[in-house]
């Protein structure tokens, strides 16, 4: 069982979303931010796992392959966990065929599981990338970041979203990774695993992030109506 969440919070990636929902779909955000699934249900911790492993661990295809065999071969307790490993396994053959697009001359390590949350107008972010980044720019200074993963079949990320996103990480980069070397955006980034396509941190932020702002002084002000 989970519980009614009293205070304002929404994930980055659905707070992309938000920003460029109907209505009705921002409605609905914000009613399933207020009552939260049972993490037992949730679709894709697996294949976040493997694909952050993937990264981590000098990006070789066969630790993808590996997982995809494992989940394909294992036995499902039900009927949704069938779903969910044929879900998980078809998410890292899509993230197979765009792995081209994710190769970079960055290192990377596992991001902190639970990172404290970006705080904006009332509304607690929660950001949580998956990967940290770290680089060398062309005078040879470090240069930090962050990767996100969003997981949906059949909601795919436009433009507009994932730069609304690739944009709050930026901020959370910013705020939490200067101790790494200053942020670059190139190094920060939403990746749509299923329509295999990187949304990098624009340039030019500062209209994006003021409609965060107006965004979740929205939602804060409609939670306690969902």
């Amino acid at each position: 069982m989970t519980t009614l969440r009293e205070t304002p919070c929404v994930s980055v990636n659905q707070l992309g979303q938000y920003l460029t929902g109907t209505p009705s779909l921002r409605k609905r955000i914000i009613h399933g931010q207020r009552n939260p699934v049972d993490p037992q249900y949730l679709r894709y911790p697996a294949a976040a796992q493997a694909i952050t492993e993937y990264l981590c661990e000098g990006r070789d295809e066969v630790i993808l392959r590996y997982h995809q065999r494992r989940l394909i071969n294992a036995q499902p307790d039900s009927d949704f966990d069938a779903h969910r490993l044929a879900l998980c396994a078809e998410a890292l053959q899509r993230c197979l065929a765009a792995a081209d697009d994710l190769v970079s001359c960055a290192v990377a390590s596992p991001a902190d599981l639970d990172p404290a949350p970006l705080e904006v107008a009332g509304v607690s972010v929660k950001v949580r990338p998956e990967v940290l980044l770290r680089g060398v720019d062309a005078r040879g200074q470090m240069r930090s970041g962050v990767l996100k993963l969003y997981f949906s079949k059949h909601a795919p990320l436009d433009e507009r979203a994932g730069q609304y996103i690739a944009t709050v990480l930026h901020r959370f980069a910013e705020e939490r990774l200067e101790q790494r070397g200053p942020v670059d955006p190139r190094l920060v980034g939403v990746f749509d695993v299923f329509a295999g396509r990187l949304f990098v941190a624009p340039k030019s932020q500062q209209r994006r992030l003021n409609d965060v702002l107006l965004a979740c002084e929205e939602i804060a002000g409609c939670w306690n109506r969902n």
